[in-house]
């Protein structure tokens, strides 16, 4: 392990040296949480010291407090963050009626309430239930309010993941019923993990009764963490922006508790095994603090319906009056009004508790915006405010604390050691957590940062001109010198070279279905007159049935109530591609577009000629293949179009993410590349793997490919044949043996990708991580050129047909999609790039990091 025999500890994974120091990295055992089928979760040493940790500060909270308050209303410990004075009394109490109202909103009979603290919300709840369990980890609040002797009331000693230990059993078999609430509220943020929650709530999503609720409050919202720091370290405007950001950065990452973010908690709710729906209510507390500025509740509504569809409105198109708009609208049919500026977060908005009161009187709920936290929006009725939660998948960011305690706790074990041993300490420790979860909202923003560095640093070698003029440099790049292409201008080009893509895609479809005779103006066809006019072999049939879906979804067709097609009034046939055929113009620009995207000629060759020979390709007459790989040299043609913009930028990215993994694990880092195909990607992560000890498996359906890998990178990787259609550890992997799976743009090869994904979650170890890259959106030149090359034989199932696809004959998901089927996995997506805001993000090839959960 290290040259320091003097440092084993179960909590140490890897000790190296660092020229003036020691590095010390955590073994991810320690910070894990293993779920266990009825009974309480295993809970690695340092999650377990962390909650013992706050045990001991509540438990001290509570009995220093004691007589200080009214028995009903202790408000021990609430303390404003910034000058650590008590809150007002004043609010808290608006505080604790706006959380009874919300939990009665459900009216619950059972409730269970997990972290009742002081009981301020049992004082008031139970009265309104047939029964009430509450737990608490402080003896001390749990032995008096036991003794109140409150009926129908039970209160034991049991932590937020004891749900299923004997106490809190047999305090539930007492009230005969299962609970139909399970309540916590304030209790998350002294949660070590989004890995300890999530065991948290699937068991409260487990106990719950059948349409019952999981009601988490009062949460810290990750999205607002740098703003509440920045308030706090604002001081007299005299400082430099960067002194204050340091320390706005610093306080950030140096935060004690759980901070959450919807797309966190819908992952987390999504991995659970039962059917989940979420609402997120705002804050609508009139005094302006922390408590209504920062915080959020969430609803989990199990068992749920399906979500209805209701009228979306945008509060700017509302009018010059948004509120009169809103309350014209209320009181008909079921609606959301999204997009109202938060007045907390920007002034001379609308504060939460104005649109309360706008909506006094009426069944309607403010809630959040899940995607932006300076929004809020409204529903009505307040049943409107349940979500799906495909709606609210993403890659989270949530503050863990649990790095930085591990951390400290670490360092303090390793300095111990040391001494005992007789060895100096060095002056210079550092402990580092394995890549991934447990990390604060700085790391993880850091983290992003360097991985799209590191894209555009290979994107700088590829266009070293489009870097150099980028950065107004004249000439060339030196050999070996490292470039960034951190101009977005050099970039702009992408989004016009899609457009151009799918607007002549478009036309040769157009120009297809018309100069055949499969759609005439004027008349109604269906889709079998289409398949007979083109005389499209079985095979081929669903991509004419999705060419179909796109040409109405592009509203170039319109369908009737039969379910024929008919073509638009407003199409212009004069535009069309007859017969696939492209201009000069046409030429010109699919070139164009192409150089621009980083595609080799030989791929705009490839495009001319699959549109001018649709009709063959269609009959099965000539071979897609014979197209793009004209003499026949399959791996060099792959290999050329390795190297796009996007596969460029993606594979550096996912390399860079192997780099960190290898130097915060323990070693060797064990790979497993799934579809490795022509080796582009595998490529990249060797380099970003480069002097790290690792045990790296290149897998392919194909030995063609394997045994061509196997050529280029010799004795360094083990080679095998893979399927992402069967189960890997049948195949011969170890369950939960692989430090990271690699999965460049193979996921959407499966016949269920949600299913392929659970195969690949069964194999990752504690802490493990899938890196994969995707499209995230359908190409229509690709829909009208490639996909050809997706068509299985006659009969074979087709892609997708058993997971978000459908059926529908898209190969590729949408960006909600694919996260949603991460989370259901058991994958929480914790890195998405590129970002939403670049030019990058055009061609929408993606790579997601998710981890398990």
């Amino acid at each position: 392990m290290s040259d320091n025999p003097e440092l084993v500890h179960p909590w140490i994974a890897r000790v190296s040296g660092t020229g003036t120091g020691l590095a010390v990295t955590v073994a991810p055992h320690a910070l894990a949480v293993r779920r266990v089928p009825g009974g309480p979760p295993q809970l690695g040493d340092l999650v377990r010291e962390h909650l013992e940790h706050w045990g001991e500060v509540y438990d001290w909270t509570y009995r220093s407090g004691e007589g200080a308050h009214r028995p009903d209303f202790d408000l021990s410990g609430w303390r404003a963050t910034g000058s650590g004075e008590p809150l007002p009394a004043e609010h808290m109490a608006q505080w604790v009626d706006r959380t009874v109202e919300l939990v009665l909103r459900f009216a619950p009979r059972t409730v269970l309430e997990l972290g009742c603290g002081t009981g301020m919300l049992l004082h008031r709840l139970h009265p309104h239930l047939k029964g009430y369990v509450g737990t608490d980890v402080a003896d001390h609040v749990v032995a008096r309010l036991s003794g109140l002797g409150l009926p129908n009331v039970q209160v034991v000693r049991a932590a937020a993941h004891e749900i299923n230990s004997s106490a809190v059993r047999r305090a539930l078999a007492a009230l005969g019923d299962r609970p139909d609430c399970v309540l916590l509220n304030s209790v998350t943020q002294c949660f070590p993990s989004v890995e300890y929650l999530a065991a948290v709530l699937h068991d409260a999503i487990d106990v719950v009764g059948p349409g019952g609720v999981v009601i988490v409050g009062d949460i810290r919202h990750a999205g607002l963490l740098d703003a509440h720091c920045r308030v706090l370290e604002s001081g007299d405007g005299g400082e430099p922006a960067a002194a204050v950001a340091a320390r706005v950065e610093r306080r950030a990452a140096a935060d004690t508790e759980l901070l959450l973010d919807p797309a966190t908690l819908a992952a987390v709710a999504a991995s659970a095994d039962r059917a989940v729906t979420m609402s997120l209510p705002a804050k609508t507390l009139t005094e302006d603090t922390e408590l209504s500025r920062y915080r959020f509740d969430a609803v989990l509504h199990v068992d749920a319906e399906p979500v209805p569809a209701v009228a979306v409105h945008e509060w700017t198109a509302l009018g010059p009056d948004p509120a009169a708009s809103v309350r014209d609208l209320l009181g008909s049919a079921p609606l959301r009004v999204r997009g109202i500026p938060n007045g907390l977060l920007q002034p001379g908005a609308f504060p939460g508790a104005r649109l309360r009161a706008l909506l006094e009187g009426h069944d309607a709920a403010v809630l959040i915006d899940p995607d932006d936290p300076a929004l809020l929006q409204i529903a009505a009725p307040a049943a409107a405010a349940a979500t799906a939660l495909d709606a609210l998948a993403a890659a989270g960011r949530p503050h863990e604390p649990l790095g930085a305690f591990a951390r400290g706790r670490v360092a303090e074990v390793v300095r111990g050691l040391l001494r005992r041993g007789g060895a100096p300490v060095p002056e210079e420790l550092t402990v580092r957590l394995p890549s991934g979860p447990g990390h604060d909202a700085v790391t993880l923003a850091r983290e992003e940062a360097q991985a799209d560095r590191a894209g555009r640093r290979a994107l700088g070698a590829l266009l070293p001109g489009a870097a150099r003029a980028g950065r107004g440099v004249p000439g060339g790049i030196a050999p070996g010198e490292d470039v960034v292409l951190d101009d977005d201008s050099v970039l702009q080009r992408l989004p016009a070279a899609i457009e151009r893509f799918d607007e002549i895609a478009l036309r040769a479809l157009t120009g297809l279905m018309t100069s055949s005779g499969a759609l005439r103006h004027g008349e109604p066809t269906g889709a079998e007159h289409v398949m007979n006019a083109l005389e499209v072999a079985p095979r081929h049939a669903w991509i004419v049935r999705r060419w179909l879906a796109v040409l109405r979804q592009e509203r170039l067709v319109t369908l009737d109530t039969e379910g024929r097609y008919l073509l638009s009034p407003g199409h212009a046939p004069a535009g069309d591609l007859a017969g696939g055929h492209l201009t000069p113009d046409d030429v010109r620009r699919l070139e164009e577009s192409c150089a621009d995207l980083g595609y080799p000629p030989e791929m705009a060759v490839f495009f001319e000629q699959a549109l001018a020979r649709l009709p063959e390709l269609l009959r099965d007459e000539i071979m897609a293949q014979s197209l793009l790989f004209p003499d026949g040299d399959l791996l060099t043609s792959l290999s050329k179009d390795q190297r796009n913009v996007s596969n460029t930028y993606l594979n550096a990215a996912a390399g860079h993410v192997a780099g960190r993994a290898a130097g915060t694990r323990a070693r060797p880092l064990r790979v497993v590349e799934l579809g490795g195909g022509a080796g582009g990607s595998t490529a990249a992560a060797l380099e970003g793997l480069a002097g790290a000890e690792i045990d790296y498996l290149f897998t392919d359906v194909s030995r063609f490919f394997t045994m061509a890998a196997e050529d280029r990178f010799g004795g360094r990787l083990r080679y095998g044949l893979l399927d992402i259609n069967a189960s890997l550890v049948e195949q011969g992997v170890d369950r939960e043996g692989v430090d990271l799976v690699l999965a460049a743009n193979v996921l959407h090869c499966a016949r269920d990708a949600g299913r392929s994904l659970r195969w690949i979650r069964e194999v990752l170890a504690p802490g493990g991580l899938l890196v994969l890259t995707e499209a995230i959106r359908e190409h229509y030149l690709v829909l009208v050129t490639m996909q050809f090359l997706m068509s299985g034989r006659d009969g074979d199932p087709g892609l997708g047909t058993d997971d978000r696809r459908g059926g529908s004959g898209r190969v590729f998901f949408t960006g909600r999609e694919l996260p949603a089927e991460l989370a259901e996995a058991r994958l929480r997506p914790v890195l998405e790039l590129p970002r939403a805001d670049s030019p990058l993000a055009a061609p929408a090839q993606h790579l997601f990091v998710a981890v398990a959960v």
